[in-house]
């Protein structure tokens, strides 16, 4: 009777591993660069389709990342085309090394004018205003060295503090509503697709700065919040 019991015990044993066994972590390195110029490409987003987690790549457009062998890398950038890889068939090793071409887009766009001028106008008004200055919310002509009181008090007071968060908060909702309006021209022109749940959700994913939304070309913006949609989209529907 005992030698059945550690019979069993070793035909236990000896069965399959666990499912968490076999989830085998890899560290992938890559370099994308331009076939077109054979330059390398810095503006370089990498996001992982399981997790849906997102990395950038350095100016050189090296990237490094951790990633189950079974998982799918997605590889963008502004204004290049997207793809997909994946080592799920690919020898077991520890470490991939890989260089990937990334096409520019070929995009022919209509002369049409997307926004009249008076529209155009008024929003690009309202964007200038964006920003706020702390200062202003501070106490004024404090000397750290003959009021240091008055001075930690500017500095370290919930109320003070409070007074720049309102006003960050306020800069932060403008911003939204301003790009929210210009995200629903782009819809009526056919740039992007979004359903009306999805603005704030897509506001969210773009991150745009004040600075980058005041400096940037109606045209350059135009094309980044595109390549930025077609990310959204893959990340959405995956």
């Amino acid at each position: 009777m005992i030698r059945i019991l550690f019979s069993f015990f070793l035909v236990v044993l000896s069965g399959p591993m666990p499912l968490f066994a076999q989830e085998k972590v890899v560290r992938v390195t890559g370099t994308v660069y331009d076939p077109g110029n054979k330059g390398t490409i810095p503006n370089l987003m990498v996001v992982n389709k399981r997790t849906q987690q997102g990395y950038f790549g350095n100016n050189s457009g090296y990237f490094e990342v951790e990633i189950r062998k079974e998982d799918t890398l997605i590889i963008a950038a502004t204004g290049f085309t997207t793809i997909k890889i994946s080592f799920r068939d690919s020898t077991d090793r520890e470490l991939y090394k890989v260089k990937i071409p990334l096409k520019k887009l070929e995009i022919q766009l209509k002369q049409v004018e997307i926004f009249t001028k008076r529209d155009l106008e008024e929003i690009q008004k309202d964007i200038e205003t964006l920003g706020y200055n702390e200062e202003d919310y501070m106490l004024n002509g404090v000397d750290a060295f003959s009021s240091p009181i008055t001075a930690l008090y500017q500095a370290f007071s919930r109320r003070e503090k409070n007074k720049r968060m309102v006003a960050e908060m306020r800069n932060n909702d403008r911003r939204r509503d301003l790009l929210k309006e210009l995200f629903r021209k782009y819809v009526d022109a056919d740039i992007i697709q979004l359903n009306n749940d999805d603005f704030d959700d897509f506001v969210d994913f773009c991150g745009v700065s004040d600075s980058f939304l005041k400096n940037s070309t109606q045209y350059d913006f135009i094309m980044y919040i595109k390549k930025k949609f077609e990310v959204y989209k893959m990340v959405r529907n995956n």
